[in-house]
């Protein structure tokens, strides 16, 4: 059931997402240890919080570009 061929999934906008997410988890992590390093303290303190941030963006980013793409592809159709 979880590994079901799905034929409406976007590979390339679940590429977009992925590399959003890591991009974010990135900078995040970035600041984490710039803040920890240099004030003694965190700037996010929970590796949950950062990974919920992390899996929203990349649902986000790939919902807006599905839409966009339908959107686009309704234009080119009129």
């Amino acid at each position: 059931m979880f590994f079901k061929h799905n034929d409406k999934i976007q590979k390339k906008n679940v590429n977009i997402a992925c590399w959003c997410t890591f991009t974010v988890w990135a900078v995040l992590l970035l600041i984490n240890s710039f803040y920890e390093f240099f004030m003694d303290r965190e700037f996010i303190e929970s590796s949950f919080t950062i990974l919920v941030i992390g899996l929203v963006v990349f649902f986000v980013v790939e919902a807006f570009l599905n839409i966009y793409k339908r959107k686009s592809e309704k234009s080119r159709n009129i």
